[in-house]
């Protein structure tokens, strides 16, 4: 049963979180003597770290008389069914593209390839620079509604999208799209790394990205279905395929206005004693979240003077390039290599991609560590990438070249989730993980951008798209090296004496804000 939120609660909530504090931090500063005295080994210290505050999460429990097991089981219904509903539809709508160029849009609205890819531009202009305005406002404006309308609103834009019959119309459709698009993909992230410690997130991360692959195989499944059953004489195939889009859009907003999740601290479908065990076993294992701060310009500035946002910033925008670059390319080049069977076949990958990201996210957690399966998820795509690009074949029965689309599609689909759990877990604090979900996200669309232009004035075997993509893979492999080392970098720096003196004498607001900055906190690779 939904609970309703107010001021009251809210308060209550934080004054118990002033009483706990105070057993809080001798607990802490217990538990950090006895890792500087009896550990030396990194990993082995970052284990009883995780063990002892899993213990002070069992006590917590105990107190406030929650069931672990039954909580979680909540959370997961009430959290992750809405935002895989709300991630499935944007990436529907957002997957598309290429698809609509296979089934004639260009020539229906009597325009050049070069006009179509500008127009798809104009989408992610607005969607990329939008996105971290959309996570700066989720704290004054509830989440359910602001994403939900959002969902509502580009399903409309959509829908008149398919009944365009001129160049600017397309233009304004997309700007409006993109426009309205943007609120909703980076905050999924943003407050999924509210509601789960990190040993329990990347499998989460990685199952809501699933809906993207998911998205890709609805549209090429109904893009077949059409031309089987000739739907539509009068009305073209790719409107066709955006009606019924926008439709499951409209339908899914208003759904998702009931049932999307607000931040734990607001949200309307847990009891006040889950809601503060919620916040509490977040701040065991990450510290204060400072949801009830208020920031400055400043301090979003200062946050990204900080590599380990910068990084994983920097990095998102070759797999935003691989991943859109692919979603426009491979219904293009299919309907080349794989003739009427096209579409159908171009499932397959997708599905295998789906089940891939959700098993890699499975282990990842299992292993507490992140690296080992995202590197070799980043050797797939470079693998596959590599497979296509030299591979010169035009032969329909080619395995080999079938093979890479299957490794491509799995590699950049599991890789990018991986790396957005593994960044953004990595930091703490509603200002930090606001910043880098936002930027990530941004850099990872602003790829999109770089994509169409790749595809744009290719040969026949795509050979420019093919090469711009495998370099793409290489430096993100290579880039990706070099988080792991800021990672055990900033990890060795927070041991030494000099950074917790420093540490020390921030006031108790900087504290929160600094968030992964403390030096109990490890970084997890």
């Amino acid at each position: 049963m939904y609970n309703n939120h107010s001021t009251y609660r809210n308060t209550m909530i934080f004054e118990d979180l002033e009483n706990h504090s105070e057993i809080e931090k001798e607990t802490k500063n217990n538990t950090l003597e006895f890792q500087v005295s009896q550990i030396s080994d990194q990993h082995n210290e970052f284990i009883l770290s995780f063990e002892s505050k899993n213990l002070k999460v069992d006590a917590l429990a105990q107190e406030l008389e929650i069931d672990q097991s039954r909580l979680m089981r909540k959370v997961d219904l009430c959290v992750l069914l809405p935002i895989f509903i709300l991630f499935y539809v944007a990436n529907l709508n957002r997957a598309n593209f290429g698809l609509l160029e296979l089934e004639g849009i260009t020539t229906t609205l009597k325009i050049s390839q070069l006009q179509y890819y500008g127009a798809v531009a104009v989408f992610f202009a607005p969607y990329v620079v939008f996105q971290s305005f959309s996570n700066l406002v989720l704290k004054s404006i509830r989440p359910h509604f602001w994403m939900s309308t959002s969902v509502l609103i580009y399903g409309c834009v959509v829908l008149g999208t398919a009944f365009v019959r001129d160049y600017p119309s397309l233009l304004a459709c997309q700007f409006l799209h993109g426009l309205f698009q943007s609120g909703c993909d980076s905050a999924v992230f943003y407050i999924l790394s509210n509601y789960y410690e990190r040993s329990e997130s990347q499998k989460r991360v990685s199952f809501i990205y699933s809906a993207a692959a998911l998205g890709v195989l609805t549209n090429n499944l109904m893009g077949s279905r059409l031309r089987v059953d000739k739907v539509g004489s009068s009305i073209p195939f790719w409107s066709w395929i955006l009606i019924i889009d926008a439709a499951i859009t409209i339908g899914s907003a208003f759904i998702l206005f009931f049932i999307l999740p607000d931040f734990p601290e607001g949200n309307r479908f847990l009891e006040d004693n889950e809601t503060l065990f919620i916040v509490k076993k977040l701040e065991i294992h990450c510290g204060k979240s400072g949801y009830n701060i208020k920031y400055s310009f400043k301090n979003v500035i200062d946050q990204l003077k900080d590599p380990m946002i910068l990084l994983p910033v920097f990095i998102s925008t070759f797999f935003g390039a691989i991943t859109y670059g692919f979603n426009f390319m491979e219904p293009l080049a299919f309907g080349l290599y794989f003739g009427p069977q096209a579409l159908v076949r171009g499932t397959w990958p997708w599905l295998c991609g789906f089940f891939v990201v959700c098993v890699f996210g499975y282990f990842s957690d299992l292993m507490r560590c992140r690296y080992p399966l995202y590197f070799l998820s980043v050797l797939f795509a470079v693998y596959g990438l590599a497979v296509a690009r030299f591979d010169r074949s035009l032969n329909p029965n080619d395995t080999l070249r079938y093979s890479s689309v299957f490794f491509s599609v799995m590699g950049a689909h599991a890789a990018f989730p991986m790396f957005i759990g593994w960044a953004t877990f990595n930091l703490n604090g509603h200002l930090r993980k606001s910043i880098i979900t936002s930027l990530m996200i941004c850099s990872y669309d602003l790829g999109g951008i770089y994509s169409t232009f790749i595809i744009y004035n290719n040969d026949v075997l795509y050979t420019q798209a093919e090469t711009a993509a495998f370099a793409f893979s290489l430096a993100a492999f290579f880039f990706s090296l070099c988080y792991l080392y800021l990672v055990h970098r900033e990890n060795a720096k927070k041991r030494t004496p000099e950074y917790k003196v420093k540490y020390e004498q921030l006031s108790k607001k900087e504290k929160i804000l600094a968030g992964d900055r403390d030096p109990s906190f490890d970084y997890i690779s």
